[in-house]
Order: structure tokens, then sequence, then C-alpha cells
């Protein structure tokens, strides 16, 4: 890995977007490809899956031209059991055999590990990194790293959430500081209680509940924690 666990954190804060979020971890662990799914769920109402990946965009068409998700063994997976998993212990069905063998021929590789993430609000994620290895190599390489992708995943997750918000529901984009922030006030931590859990000052703290509290169009921090609850944000 090119970056410690931390650094790289502390990028994927300051990314812009889900997208460049994905390809910085992409580059750091250098795996071939990353892909990034918002999974359609309760808490989150809008109805078209919000998804973000590091495959080639020929591979993405022919995917949604063909309607792969609807037998994808990894989606199902994910769907059915809600927890993280290699992929060599993945349950394959006859439907999934044509799905499989177009990613093979594409050269995606067959190796590759799945996380997955559900929040207090129930709202799920899934994120699976692949490679071109051979599977002994694959293990080999991808066992010492499940914790920091578990670590990374709830980063993600977070920036993913506003990010789909914004895009289909009107929500502003809070940065995951700001809903990091905002959260921990709603559950009635103080401003020095935030500051010393996450490592930042008292002034930082303050300046990223300010922050929300504009986006939120909010004059208080009570009202910008109503409204970000009701809009699904926290």
């Amino acid at each position: 890995m090119t970056s410690s666990i931390d650094t790289l954190c502390e990028a994927i804060l300051r990314s812009n977007s889900v997208d460049q979020a994905i390809k910085l971890i992409e580059t750091a662990y250098e795996v071939d490809f990353i892909t990034f799914h918002l999974m359609k769920n309760e808490g989150l109402s809008f109805s078209n899956p919000f998804v973000r990946t590091t495959y080639p965009d020929a591979w993405v068409r022919q995917y949604l031209l063909n309607n792969y998700i609807s037998d994808d063994p990894v989606i199902q997976q994910v769907i059915e059991e809600g927890e993280s998993f290699c992929w060599s212990e993945l349950r394959v069905k006859p439907s999934h055999h044509k799905v499989l063998k177009a990613s093979m021929e594409f050269g995606l590789g067959a190796c590759g590990h799945t996380f997955v993430y559900t929040d207090k609000r129930g709202r799920q994620s899934a994120m699976s990194v692949n490679s071109t290895l051979e599977e002994r190599e694959w293990k080999k390489y991808m066992e010492p790293m499940i914790d920091e992708f578990g670590t990374l995943l709830p980063v993600i997750h977070i920036k993913a959430v506003t990010e789909a918000l914004a895009e289909r529901e009107g929500m502003p984009i809070l940065t995951v500081r700001e809903i990091e922030c905002l959260s921990m006030s709603a559950d009635g931590q103080s401003y020095s209680d935030i500051a010393a859990e996450l490592g930042l000052s008292e002034h930082t703290v303050r300046s990223y509940l300010k922050m929300a509290r504009t986006k939120l169009g909010s004059s208080t921090l009570t009202q910008a924690v109503g409204k970000a609850v009701r809009g699904g944000i926290l």
C-alpha cells in the first residue's frame, strides 16, 4: 500500500465525490477495480441504485444494456446475507453463469472481496474490490488488508448518502466531517466532546457545525439537526 490508513481516510474526507474517493483507494492499494453500491433500502427513498465504479466504461455499458444486475451473484449475495465475503465464497447459480462468463471475457478477473456496511438508520452499502491476480496470490495480498477496507467503507458510505440525497432529493451536500459533527451533536455531545473524539480543535468543530447550519439554511443547531434527520442525512 502506498499510503497509511489514516492518511488515506483524510484524503477521502477531503475528496469531492465518491467517484474520486474510490479512485484514491484503487491507487493506494494497487488493485485493478473498485465498485461501490449504495443499496436500495427503506432509509433511502429514491428508486435507482447509486453506483460508482472504476470498471471500464465499455463494460459498464454492456452491464447496463444486458441488465446483468438482476443475475449478478455478488449483488444477490449482499442482498441475501448482508455480510462481507470473499468471492471464492460466492454461491454461484446457473442464472449467474452468463454474467460471470461475460466478465471473464472482458478481462475483469474472478478474484475479489465485497465489504458490506449498514449504518444505524439501516442504510446499506457494499464495496467490491477485485483483481486479475490468481486466487492464491489474491488471498495472500488481500487477507492483511481486510480490516483496513472495513475501516474505509463507512467513510465512503457517508459521502455516498449525502451525494445521493443531493442528486435525487434536493438536499445540500455536507462533508463527512460536517455530518459526523452534526450527528454527534444530535446525540447530545458538546463541542469539546466532539473535538476530543475526532481529534480536532473545538474551533474546527464549531466551524464544521456552522457550515452545516449554513448549508441546511438553519439559524440554530437544533434546526439543522432536525432538517438533516427529516432529509435522511442523519
